[in-house]
């Protein structure tokens, strides 16, 4: 049997940018997520690459080169001097297709998967040499009964007789082969902005979308510098500038009493003197000054009904009392800087990179009740971004700080007891997984906690990067981390925000999926969801009971035929396959050890994965 290995994302180390390439072990399993034969191959030494890719496009053309490289160098002399000729002209043509890095998009399937020629015409790396050798005719027949195959599964007739004629094996051509991740669409707010977005904030009255950050005018030509507008017009919607906007970044919003606050590092100048911190007067249409602070103004937030701002100024938290602001630390915070606050469970909750002066290690969290500082537990172990309440709990997402102690996000347990817990570090798992530099927004919607930020992140079949679902599933007393990758952009996410029923994001990002045209902004619908669900059920299948002891029952929708049944554990393995043509299957699963596994279900092309509990 066969043996695919999913999902090899978690075994790499955090990094920095700042930090050495990663080692062979770590490339190798990258390479593992692009084809799992790497596995099988005993000719590889250490492998170099010069860069480390940053998008899966890169690992693809990392990948095939690679291979190239190898294949060059094995044993050929058993060929016949025309079957060296052609591998040599072909592994000429890999080299230049990888160089091209144009690789097909799978825009069918909701998990990654080989894909022979996509709906564009780009050939696979197999494809594209059946291709240039004159073989096009066999490529398209591939297509047309086998798309989706992997290459020693094929088929079609002449597969192996091509192989030969042009020195290849099929097990060579199945390493060469990748598989492409998913797509999911995205759409661009009238072109997008020409910057980073930091923060994006919704008038549910009005209907209007501030947005901040580092911009300078929408690709459109409107000038907004540095904070814009998404507004409803006579001809559709439009970027429109907000007033004459600052001249500097912009790192949050806050509307309050029809005013939009913004905190950043800026100042405007002439009658109204501001430092970092300003307010725009929506109804009057005017920029107003709020006093000033010495440094850089990252967080907003109402507590009382008064204004606080968070940031890397003196004292670190402030109270605006109508005339000046007031340090409200005093203090007792020392370090980096404040970069987020949160009012729950009637306090103002801080976070950000600091130390706490209370004779004890207690870091990044604390708390103000309107008259004094305080302590949350012991904080967390790497600085906090921002927090978010999700099913009455405080989550932080947090950097992923290099080394033992790294912490992406983290849940504060006040019932058992528990104080911070890390629920997201490195996850090393088959099934799910996670890796990355920081996690910087949180947002809790329709039940789930949306996660943007600079990471990786896989569930099941599905890779993606830097937004994400986050689930705590519990089964048998034990929790499993579940994530679902909802985009794949070329760049960190950096803001969230939920308006009617879509998901608005910004960032760093210019395209998604290699293709789509963002420019630092754009929209996912997901209400009613179109978003895959954890267990990626894109058919409708029933799976139950779940968790299960004994048996576990499966049924297809509509009494359509299940074609193809497989399960695969936490480690990768396929521990069962079948073919039932049947509207059920009933499996026995009491042999099985307790834990997370994978149903891959298929009913004639389409597929949906889903996960169990094992009791």
């Amino acid at each position: 049997m066969r043996v695919i290995f999913f999902l090899l994302a978690c075994l790499v180390t955090l990094s920095k940018p700042t930090l050495a390439l990663p080692t062979s072990d770590q490339m190798l399993q990258q390479l593992m997520q692009v084809n799992a034969e790497w596995q099988k191959q005993t000719d590889i030494q250490n492998i170099v690459l010069q860069n480390t890719p940053n998008n899966f496009n890169g690992w693809i053309a990392a990948h095939l080169s690679l291979v190239e490289q190898t294949l060059r160098q094995r044993n050929t002399q058993y060929l016949s001097a025309s079957q060296r000729k052609n591998r040599a002209q072909l592994l000429d043509a890999l080299s230049a297709y990888a160089k091209a890095g144009i690789f097909p998009i799978n825009d069918y399937l909701p998990y990654q998967n080989p894909i022979f020629i996509d709906r564009r015409g780009t050939h696979c790396a197999v494809g594209y040499l059946m291709m240039k050798s004159g073989h096009e005719s066999l490529a398209r027949e591939i297509d047309a009964h086998e798309k989706f195959a992997y290459v020693d599964e094929i088929k079609t007739d002449g597969v192996e007789e091509w192989a030969g004629e042009h020195g290849f094996t099929i097990d060579e051509l199945a390493w060469i082969q990748p598989g492409y991740p998913p797509t999911t669409p995205c759409y661009d707010l009238d072109g997008g902005l020409n910057g980073t977005v930091n923060v994006i904030i919704t008038d549910t009255i009005s209907q209007v979308m501030y947005v901040g950050g580092s911009f300078s005018q929408s690709t459109s030509g409107a000038v907004c510098t540095n904070i814009a507008a998404w507004i409803s017009g006579f001809a559709g919607w439009d970027w429109v500038p907000v007033g004459s906007g600052v001249n500097g970044p912009v790192y949050d919003l806050l509307l309050h009493n029809n005013k939009l606050y913004v905190g950043g590092e800026f100042t405007l100048a002439g009658s109204i003197a501001a430092r970092n911190i300003a307010v725009y007067d929506i109804a009057l249409g005017q920029w107003q000054a709020v006093g000033n602070l010495d440094s850089t103004v990252r967080a907003l937030a109402v507590y009382n009904n008064e204004l606080y701002a968070g940031g890397n100024f003196t004292g670190f938290v402030s109270k605006w009392n109508g005339t000046t602001w007031t340090d409200v630390a005093q203090g007792f915070l020392y370090g980096e800087g404040v970069r987020t606050l949160e009012v729950w469970n009637n306090e103002l909750v801080i976070g950000g990179n600091f130390e706490l002066a209370t004779g004890a290690l207690r870091r990044h969290v604390a708390t103000y009740n309107g008259t004094y500082i305080g302590m949350l537990g012991f904080g967390t172990v790497t600085p906090v971004n921002d927090f978010e309440i999700h099913n009455g709990k405080l989550y932080a997402a947090c950097d992923a700080v290099y080394g033992s102690d790294t912490c992406a996000l983290a849940l504060f347990d006040e019932v058992n007891g528990q104080g911070w817990e890390t629920v997201i570090s490195t996850q090393v798992s088959m099934i799910d997984g996670f890796y990355g530099n920081a996690v910087y927004k949180l947002m809790s919607a329709g039940g789930k906690l949306y996660c943007a930020g600079d990471f990786q992140c896989s569930s099941g079949l599905t890779w993606g990067s830097h937004l994400m679902t986050f689930e705590r599933l519990l089964s048998g007393g034990n929790y499993y981390n579940a994530y679902t990758p909802l985009i794949t952009p070329d760049a960190p996410v950096r803001a969230l925000a939920l308006e009617n029923s879509a998901i608005y994001f910004g960032g760093d990002f210019i395209t998604n999926a290699f293709t789509d045209t963002l420019n630092h902004i754009a929209y996912l619908q997901v209400l009613p969801s179109i978003i895959r669900e954890t267990e990626n059920n894109q058919v409708g299948f029933e799976v139950y009971p779940n968790p299960a002891s004994d048996r576990l029952l499966v049924v297809a929708p509509s009494q359509q035929l299940l074609t193809r049944l497989e399960m695969v554990d936490a480690s990768g393995r396929i521990l069962c396959v079948s073919e039932p043509h049947s509207s059920s299957a009933s499996l026995d699963v009491s042999s099985l050890a307790s834990g997370l596994y994978l149903l891959r279900l298929t009913i004639n092309m389409h597929t949906s994965v889903i996960r169990f509990f094992k009791n």
